[in-house]
């Protein structure tokens, strides 16, 4: 069921509020009661609202009937990213029921195409999912499957076919209502908008380090995605060179952020000094050597961040900046801390800066952004803090 806007009006009040009664609903969204009293009706019988076995007593009459989010509708969000698969099924509160990621090594699109559909058959056929109606499915992926050739071997070419159409061509899921695509850096901002940062500020920029770095760009509690779709577009954002010891300079007076600030270029700089990292663990490391690389990339990748910022303050004025990513909430506290001194040094005058703050979803953001697709598309976007109401 696809709401019309009254029934959106309505539904995104219980978004809002969690619990209320029909008429506490008819007062905000000045509708009639007899009108509220047969939207919530339908968005009961279509498994969105869910009627309460508390009820409030008021001081006359009969105790009023509360209404709040049912779980019986879920939306689904496919992460296809350059080393992962990644699922998650949410409910309408943004509840996860289930998430599951799948490491397939980077660049692995034979290992992505042959296991993609027999993954997702085994996620949707889990327990927790028995019994809920998946509404609606969304897939993240990355913009440009064929760029960043320079980031490989001469000997390692990426396939020139592989693109998004390919990558929705990969999944089956029978009978459900809508099935979007978008690029993974805007479906984690999405996620972020729904989930996170965005009950709180409309008009923000997010930044995702990933296996590389992405990010989208929110103005008034709406995902823009620009002209092409490629909106907030971060990893080729030209910074100076790295000061690492194990760079490898272009040759060139600059050179792409993603080669500053991503995991790939964290990883490069351990792996030419012989160390493996587990990203994941990264806040509980006790080698000496380890901790001493991975500080030497936060220094390196929060000076280029700086630089970063300060070109996007030049050009937008917004609520905040807000980094997320795969790595532990300690590191991206760090890179946050060492980001803003290092912007210290450069000259401002003129630059309304703004908060830097850290996401809420963490490295699941691009697939919980992937089930927000289908989310906002049918039941519009949602209700901020400081919304008008």
């Amino acid at each position: 069921m696809r709401l019309d806007e009254n029934q959106k009006r309505v539904f995104n009040e219980f978004r809002l509020n969690k619990r209320a009664s029909k008429a506490d609903v008819s007062l905000k969204v000045n509708l009639t009661h007899p009108a509220v009293t047969q939207i919530v009706r339908k968005l009961c019988e279509s498994g969105y609202l869910k009627e309460d076995e508390e009820k409030r007593k008021g001081p006359r009459g009969q105790p009023a009937t509360i209404y709040s989010i049912s779980d019986k509708n879920i939306f689904v969000g496919i992460h296809v990213g350059r080393s992962r698969f990644e699922f998650v099924a949410v409910e309408l509160t943004g509840n996860i029921l289930k998430s599951v990621s799948v490491a397939v090594g980077f660049l692995q699109q034979e290992k992505l195409k042959s296991l993609s559909q027999q993954e997702l058959d085994h996620f949707l056929a889990a327990e927790e999912l028995s019994g809920r109606h998946i509404v609606g499915v969304g897939i993240s992926t990355p913009y440009f499957w064929e760029g960043w050739q320079s980031l490989l071997p001469p000997n390692n070419v990426i396939d020139q076919s592989w693109s998004s159409d390919l990558v929705t061509s990969l999944f089956k899921v029978p009978d459900v209502d809508s099935l979007i695509v978008e690029n993974d850096g805007s479906s984690a901002a999405l996620g972020e908008l729904t989930f996170g940062t965005g009950a709180i500020h409309k008009d923000f920029l997010y930044v995702n380090i990933g296996t590389l770095i992405g990010g989208g760009l929110v103005i008034d509690g709406t995902l823009r995605t620009g002209t092409h779709g490629n909106s907030a577009a971060l990893a080729p954002f030209p910074v100076a060179q790295s000061h690492l010891s194990t760079a490898q300079s272009s040759g060139r007076p600059f050179e792409p952020l993603l080669r500053r600030a991503s995991l790939y270029s964290l990883t490069e700089h351990a792996n030419r000094q012989g160390l493996n990292l587990d990203i994941a663990s990264l806040d509980t490391i006790t080698c000496a050597a380890t901790i001493q690389c991975v500080d030497e990339w936060i220094e390196d990748c929060s000076s280029a961040l700086a630089q970063f910022l300060i070109g996007v303050w030049s050009l937008i004025d917004i609520e905040s900046i807000v980094l997320d990513g795969a790595l532990p909430k300690v590191v991206l506290h760090k890179i946050v801390d060492s980001t803003l001194s290092h912007v210290q040094s450069f000259h401002t005058e003129g630059i309304i800066t703004c908060d830097v703050k850290l996401g809420e979803l963490g490295s699941m953001a691009q697939s919980i952004g992937a089930a927000c697709l289908p989310m906002l598309s049918m039941l519009g976007r949602p209700p901020t803090m400081n919304s008008d109401h």
